[in-house]
């Protein structure tokens, strides 16, 4: 669920706006409606906000003060896409780039669009979530194999954990064509370079992993000490 903010001074198009918006959609809670800058400054900085829309024309101050503000103080952990919506096209103007504005328009276009942008933040928010979910849970199963992450090599098993994870048949597919080209590309090394550290870190993991670690992790025996593809898709069973 993510939590919306309105800012704006015109306590009828607010409420109007909030309910056709939680009305048309569903996985978003009105968090609160500031009528002033100061008020809704102090809403921010909770940090609790995702989605804000921001009226430009405010009783005390202009909503360009307010990205100012949020631009300057980088608020740690604010994680905030603001849609800007005004009929002040003098402030529009005025307003500088900020890593938070997701888009802006003026308010002759009525809600389709705000409803179109807030869905897509939303689709983009939660795929995000998904992404840093998985990302923590394939750290913590090679934590639990006692991989090393001070090994660049380990970096390499990571990603290709990721890129296999994110395939619909990953039991098809060929780490040497579908993956390692992809982690070259991405960290400027050869496909054997990338394979090599891998190798390594997987080597050192043999030497800090008892046997009864691994039997327990992988549910069998150790006869021969599992292989790269034994761990990769050993890691994506446990978080499938």
């Amino acid at each position: 669920m993510e939590n919306l903010l309105i800012i704006e001074d015109d306590i009828v198009q607010s409420h109007f706006m909030a309910n056709y918006i939680c009305k048309e959609i569903s996985n978003i809670r009105l968090y609160n409606i500031a009528t002033t800058g100061k008020e809704a400054l102090n809403i921010i900085k909770d940090k609790k906000i995702n989605i804000i829309i921001l009226d430009l024309n405010l009783p005390d101050m202009t909503g360009i003060d307010i990205l100012n503000y949020i631009d300057k103080e980088n608020i740690q952990g604010l994680d905030a896409s603001i849609i800007i919506v005004t009929g002040e096209m003098e402030l529009l103007r005025q307003v500088k780039n900020n890593k938070y504005i997701y888009t802006y328009y003026s308010k002759v276009n009525g809600y389709e669009t705000i409803i179109n942008d807030i869905k897509n933040i939303v689709d983009e928010k939660q795929k995000t979530q998904k992404s840093d979910l998985i990302t923590e849970q394939i750290k913590n199963e090679l934590q639990k194999l006692k991989f090393n992450f001070s090994y660049i090599g380990t970096k390499y098993l990571y990603d290709c954990i990721k890129e296999c994870y994110d395939r619909e048949d990953i039991y098809n597919i060929n780490l040497k064509s579908d993956i390692y080209p992809i982690l070259a590309k991405k960290y400027n090394k050869t496909i054997n370079s990338i394979k090599s550290c891998i190798f390594k870190s997987i080597v050192i993991m043999y030497c800090e992993s008892s046997e009864q670690n691994l039997s327990d992790y992988f549910g069998y025996k150790i006869i021969t000490k599992p292989k790269m593809k034994d761990i990769i898709f050993g890691v994506i069973q446990k978080i499938k």
